[in-house]
């Protein structure tokens, strides 16, 4: 998989970080590779509020369990300004609604319990004053254990790695409510996922595509994700030929349709499934989808992919994807493999 890192440089813009130095991950006790230092943005207005994505519920005729419980935030790198009930209660919701909206089916009889810790929780931001663009990208850790319902017997163990971003206007920092919408954004793309991760991946469940509510026009435009386009379901399905129909359908005037394009090739990928993104692929001159890229070659995390990341982390003049890339490389991968069983 050779990748033309041109341009890379060009799209750098006069990106402004945040001031504030994040310490390293493998500074604290985690259950996770050490991760490398990256930067991170507090709110300027107080605490910043998580909400969980509302996700309709959805049974299949024959319903599989899977009960999460409320997953332990005691120890967890936590950073940012949140105000509570914080990320670990936030995430339990979120990924419960997920579950409940999937009408999964299959696995054994009797159903999983399943119980995550939480390893680290953040958010990056930056602005483009030239352009008037705020972008941020969210980091979740959780490393989880699934047991049977009916006698306990522990059927899977594993790590979700959370990785979203979004981005929108916000011209000289103007709007004090920007980052609180993206931040939205953002957990609810990280949360759905991670859900389905543990679902599809983690526990080989059959799983209908999750279908978000918004209470009206106004929110679904402000909260809308990547998994909200109409990539979204095929994302949500994790399907390798759907990533395949992605890469096929790429639109060149687009760069949010190309994101969410391209969030299908990384849901689709992992340790075992092939790379569909062809051989030679050209990184985006837009940093959102570049991003998704990055996240889909840390999916598969394969040697060669892990290669390209880390040459990408050298060359990539945008600070906030160089971090993705370097986080990931020494994560050594972020993908879940898919259960045999």
């Amino acid at each position: 998989m050779n990748r033309d890192t041109r341009g890379t440089r060009a799209a750098e813009a006069q990106r402004t970080p945040s001031k504030n130095l994040l310490p390293s991950a493998s500074s604290a006790p985690l259950r996770f590779a050490p991760l490398s230092a990256f930067l991170f943005v507090a709110s300027c207005g107080g605490p910043l509020s998580l909400p969980a994505p509302n996700v309709s519920p959805m049974a299949a005729r024959e319903p599989t369990r899977v009960d999460l419980e409320p997953i332990e935030g005691k120890g967890a790198l936590v950073l940012g300004d949140f105000a509570p009930p914080g990320p670990a209660a936030v995430l339990t919701a979120a990924m419960g609604q997920e579950l409940a909206g999937r009408a999964l089916s299959g696995g054994e009889p009797g159903g999983y319990g399943v119980r995550c810790v939480l390893g680290r929780f953040a958010i990056r931001t930056e602005t483009t004053p030239l352009e008037g663009v705020e972008m941020l990208a969210l980091y979740a850790d959780l490393s989880c254990e699934a047991k049977r319902s009916q006698d306990g017997a522990v059927v899977w163990r594993g790590e979700l790695r959370g990785r979203a971003v979004a981005s929108a206007g916000n011209l000289l920092g103007g709007d004090p409510g920007a980052t609180g919408r993206l931040l939205s954004r953002a957990l609810s793309d990280a949360s759905r996922e991670m859900a389905s991760d543990l679902a599809v991946r983690g526990l080989a469940l059959q799983a209908a595509p999750s279908v978000r509510v918004f209470t009206d026009e106004g929110q679904q435009k402000a909260a809308s994700g990547l998994d909200d386009s109409p990539w979204g379901a095929a994302a949500l399905q994790q399907s390798v030929e759907a990533g395949r129909r992605a890469m096929a359908s790429l639109d060149p005037h687009d760069a949010a349709l190309r994101a969410a394009a391209w969030n299908v090739v990384a849901m689709a990928s992992g340790p075992d499934d092939p790379w569909v993104a062809g051989d030679s692929v050209a990184l985006d001159p837009d940093p959102l989808v570049r991003f998704v890229q990055y996240k889909a070659l840390g999916r598969h995390g394969g040697a060669a992919a892990l290669g390209q990341l880390r040459a990408a982390a050298g060359a990539e003049g945008d600070s906030l994807l160089a971090e993705l890339a370097r986080d990931v490389v020494a994560s050594g991968g972020i993908g879940v493999a898919r259960s045999r069983r």
